[in-house]
């Protein structure tokens, strides 16, 4: 099998991990042939770039990507708390930081119910598409989105993703996502979420794409997460046993899954001025690309860090992030993925090809399941 020759190709690898290794023993922040950015992988030049008031989350001349300015994809963009730093966002976050956890009883039903609907028939070839409208159809329903346009958002939460990755750039999924959120916060009839949303800190031209947010977000993070858990069962069969005996939990599963082979796997920063990160001096302009993946494998942080272990004591993730940008709603993936993984085992189906070859959805920084080969 021939090795990733960079932090980006590493995420669709079949197993990037030995890779990742090397890229942690070089330890602090460093560079390989071929590869403009800086990288860090081990666990402490990880937090220490995440925590860095000199780390930003977009270049300095260019807060919304080239394609995107002037389209409604990047007006969404450029308003995301994740994509921005201070002003008026930290409050929004704040918003955010107080609402997600106020529902997750919410989510947890509605997460229950769509698993049931949408993973109602035993299928392998099921697995991806259900992954990726699940979070849509569970976050939407918490937002007030009329039910019959839970999949359209589906289409336009694709949309927006994929022309953030690259041009072409459709706005028009972006634009259609907003609205819907719009009408949610003006409706009379507002779900007791989106009433947090509008009693919440922040401007609320911000709060609304914000919301969009939760949407875009969790979408290929909660596809990889599920895919993660289930990929776990497949290899290790000794799970269902130990829940069965109640040895551990699906929480405990998908938390370990979560860490073990991030859904997310990489994530940038950039510097607006020289500065010292993590021991190295940087000049103005400079990419790192953080690699979270390799960091939730750091011995330091994670003894035995190859070894899947759902009752792991003190385990240190870095897949939602750290510092300022931490994601702030983990826990919306965790139940989602969680009762979309009790669902497919309660309904019996054969896991068993997924601890095979499988094909991943085309990014470079998402871990997703595209298929089987």
């Amino acid at each position: 099998m021939t090795p990733p020759t960079d932090p980006y190709q590493a995420v669709t690898h079949p197993d990037p991990y030995p890779y990742y290794s090397e890229l942690r023993a070089r330890g602090g922040l460093h560079r390989v042939p071929g590869f403009g950015p800086w990288i860090a992988a081990d666990a402490a030049t990880v937090g220490a770039v995440l925590t860095s008031e000199h780390c930003r989350v977009r270049p300095r001349s260019e807060p919304v990507p080239p394609h995107l300015v002037g389209t409604a994809a990047g007006a969404l963009f450029g308003r995301l708390v994740r994509m921005n730093d201070g002003g008026p966002y930290p409050a929004v976050k704040q918003t955010l930081s107080s609402a997600l956890p106020l529902a997750l009883r919410e989510v947890e039903a509605e997460s229950r119910r769509w698993a049931a609907r949408l993973l109602s028939t035993p299928s392998l070839s099921r697995l991806p598409d259900a992954a990726l409208q699940l979070p849509v159809f569970v976050l939407g329903s918490l937002l007030g989105f009329p039910e019959y346009t839970l999949e359209a958002s589906v289409r336009d939460v694709e949309a927006y993703v994929r022309s953030v990755a690259g041009p072409p750039a459709g706005s028009e999924g972006a634009a259609r996502l907003n609205e819907r959120v719009a009408a949610c916060f003006q409706s009379t009839s507002r779900t007791a979420f989106t009433a947090r949303m509008m009693e919440g800190y922040g401007p609320e031209d911000l709060r609304i794409p914000n919301a969009v947010g939760l949407l875009t977000q969790a979408y290929e993070a909660t596809a990889g997460l599920l895919g993660a858990t289930l990929r776990a069962f497949a290899r290790m069969p000794e799970l269902r046993e130990q829940l069965s005996r109640g040895t551990c939990t699906m929480d405990d599963v998908v938390q370990e899954a979560a860490r073990h082979d991030s859904p997310v796997q990489n994530t940038r920063r950039f510097t607006h001025a020289a500065a010292v990160v993590a021991g190295q001096a940087l000049e103005a302009g400079e990419t790192v690309v953080v690699v979270l993946a390799a960091a939730n494998r750091d011995p330091l942080e994670n003894p035995q860090p190859d070894a899947f272990l759902p009752r792991r004591a003190g385990r240190k993730s870095f897949t939602f992030g750290l510092g300022s940008h931490a994601c702030p709603g983990p826990l919306l993936a965790m139940t989602m993925a969680t009762a979309a993984a009790e669902r497919v085992l309660a309904n019996g189906l054969d896991l068993s090809p997924l601890a095979g070859t499988v094909t991943w959805r085309a990014s470079t920084n998402t871990r997703v399941l595209g298929g089987l080969e």
